[in-house]
């Protein structure tokens, strides 16, 4: 495998993600610069000044100046509204129209290499589901659920971009639920939950990803100048009411027609604001994806097992170091 980029720049570097990313990437001995664009500053690692500049930037806007000016090589793309949204519009704004208006800037600005973390939701979580979905197959994601769609609409950019530009080398990473300390996503807010409904009879099985696999994906994917769609995720499975268990949580059953109402009604009114009705899906079927392909193409596998990420966001919780 090669070396990464040596220039690199990573939107959404001050959120969960960006600033593991930021980590991993400025670490790297071939690495020249890292600019962390987000809305508010980033902070850098201690020492390496040198090699790290954060630009406050909207990436509603362009950006191209940016990157031609810094000499920027790659670009991981990480910015996105990860609460599903009340204001469908801003969501979209940031989802989508900003990752329309960031590739326009990357192609105008020289950019040749483009990372995009998608997430294995955009398969959807269905009654109808009876193996690990594969790249290959349609996207389905679940009507509503505003996240998965926006990734979808996100990808089918990615890869336009990419058709229309042959040294435009893009790659979509579909991960499924990265778990580690300071996690911020729908499954973490539902496990911090000390007493969680779910349908009567739902214990479908989970995939989550270290955080350390995470990043090595990206680090692989930028290596070997990757192109096309891959999932990632760890080794094996947990079941939904295990995992309750292990947060030290309670299930408490409702029949889903039940549960699917009082959720939808308690949205609507601003008294939760985990998940519409149509989240309860992901808690409800499987949404499992196969790893063959990257495995395979670029010899990458998940060093810690679905059970082991899970397990480093609930140790922090039981205040257990390490």
């Amino acid at each position: 495998m090669a070396d990464p980029p040596a220039r690199i720049a990573i939107t959404g570097s001050a959120g969960f993600l960006g600033e593991a990313t930021l980590e991993c990437l400025t670490r790297l001995p071939s690495t020249e610069v890292v600019a962390a664009i987000d809305l508010k500053p980033t902070q850098g690692l201690p020492g390496e000044t040198r090699r790290f500049i954060s630009a406050v930037r909207d990436l509603r806007e362009p950006i191209d100046d940016l990157l031609a000016d810094l000499h920027i090589d790659a670009v991981v793309h990480l910015a996105f509204v990860m609460r599903p949204p009340r204001n469908e519009s801003r969501a979209r704004e940031v989802n989508v129209d900003a990752t329309a208006r960031l590739l326009q800037s990357c192609v105008a600005g020289g950019v040749k290499q483009f990372i995009y973390l998608s997430s294995t939701t955009v398969y959807g979580a269905h009654p109808t589901y009876e193996r690990p979905y594969f790249e290959y197959e349609p996207v389905n994601p679940v009507r509503g659920f505003s996240y998965s769609e926006h990734k979808v609409e996100a990808e089918n950019l990615v890869l336009r971009t990419m058709d229309e530009n042959l040294d435009f080398a893009a790659c979509v990473l579909r991960g499924c639920v990265v778990m580690a300390p300071g996690a911020d996503n729908f499954i973490a807010d539902s496990l911090g939950m000390r007493f969680l409904p779910a349908p009567i009879g739902a214990n479908p099985e989970m995939q989550f990803l270290h955080i350390d696999d995470y990043t090595s994906a990206v680090e692989t994917a930028l290596g070997r100048h990757a192109r096309g769609i891959y999932n990632i995720a760890g080794s094996g499975t947990i079941r939904w009411r295990e995992m309750v268990k292990a947060a030290g949580g309670t299930v408490v059953p409702a029949p889903a027609p039940l549960l699917g109402a009082l959720t939808g009604l308690t949205w609507q009114l601003g008294l939760q604001h985990r998940s519409p009705a149509c989240g309860l899906n992901f808690i409800r079927y499987p949404w499992l994806a196969s790893t063959e392909k990257i495995e395979k193409e670029m010899k990458w596998k998940p060093r810690y097992s679905s059970r082991e990420a899970l397990e480093s966001w609930t140790s922090e919780r039981r205040g257990v170091s390490g």
